[in-house]
């Protein structure tokens, strides 16, 4: 296996957007590849970690992505970061029991930030993140404090809507319910806004839906933590990168970063439109549409089908300016 490392950064204090304090900052990272490769800086989803590759025992949520040849390890260093707030590994509250009691996205990208100037780097060769991944991947643009020469956002738009606040708030109710039970139907809520109604009519009868839901449900309160979850769902629920700024368009018309957005058909909770509209801010920018029924978590799936379209925008050097 090539250079592999699976670590924990200690950080020291930390001051969130609320004006909470972590007494000593942790960050949980795995990094793939060799110094002096382009650096990947990869942001997870939601509920994932930072395994993005995983070993051969346990591949990673992007493992095909990498292997598959895509984004080859042996032309690409690969980082990931898992997000403070999640239960794998970095600060949160399930090992700080004074961990602050609301955190933003901002919050999440800054502690990024921090790791990586601990390691050495100033710059990121290509940001990708999909979901509350390219969420992040938004801020560090607008941050500006390393130079970026591509990112991919999949999945995401400028703010998080209202649909997917609205399921959010529902998530935290089931689980003030019951931590466990509501943990379980917290998860299956999210599936159905994570997959189309056409993939589920392909994929299940009738009666397979209803095991396949509890399925979810109960891997997930096994494997996730219900504080950790209701930290995430008010990190989701704060992204607005327009959120006390008037200089957003400002700054990312004068990027050169080219970047690049992929929206998913059906997904209910940042609509391919959307996506493309908040793309459009950007100087350098190419979107593409990915015509797959599977919904938002396409980017988590089916790579063939969108993946392509990644590699051919690594490799292209000349993006039209607008």
């Amino acid at each position: 296996m090539t250079n592999y490392t699976v670590d924990t950064l200690e950080l020291g204090s930390f001051t969130t957007e609320s004006g909470e304090t972590i007494n000593n900052l942790k960050l949980r990272y795995e990094h793939v590849g060799y110094a002096g490769q382009p650096l990947v800086l990869v942001c997870h989803a939601l509920t994932g970690d930072h395994l993005t590759y995983g070993t051969d025992a346990e591949p990673g949520w992007w493992r095909e992505i990498i292997d598959g040849g895509y984004m080859p390890v042996h032309d690409y260093q690969f980082l990931t970061f898992n997000v403070i707030g999640s239960p794998y590994g970095s600060s949160s509250a399930l090992n700080d029991p004074n961990f602050p009691q609301k955190l933003t996205l901002r919050d999440l990208v800054r502690a990024i930030e921090k790791g990586l100037e601990a390691l050495g780097y100033s710059r990121i060769n290509i940001v990708i993140g999909g979901s509350l991944g390219g969420m992040q991947t938004l801020e560090l643009l607008y941050n500006r404090r390393f130079e970026i020469d591509k990112a991919v956002i999949l999945a995401a738009t400028d703010k998080t809507s209202s649909y997917s606040r609205a399921f959010n708030e529902i998530a935290r109710q089931a689980i003030h319910l019951d931590n466990e039970e509501g943990l379980s139907i917290a998860r299956q809520l999210g599936f159905l806004t994570y997959r189309s109604s056409k993939s589920y009519d392909q994929r299940f009868t009738p009666s397979e839906v209803v095991s396949y839901q509890q399925h979810q449900g109960n891997k997930f309160k096994n494997n996730f933590d219900a504080q950790c979850y209701l930290t995430l769902l008010d990190v989701l629920d704060s992204h607005d990168i327009d959120r006390g700024r008037n200089d957003v368009n400002e700054v990312f018309a004068n990027l050169n970063t080219k970047v690049m957005t992929l929206g998913f058909i059906d997904d209910l909770l940042y609509p391919n439109d959307l996506v493309q509209a908040m793309g459009e801010r950007f100087k350098y920018h190419k979107h593409c549409f990915v015509p797959d029924n599977v919904g938002h978590d396409g980017f988590l799936l089916n790579f063939n089908d969108w993946a392509p379209n990644l590699y051919h925008f690594l490799k292209v050097s000349k993006i039209k300016r607008k």
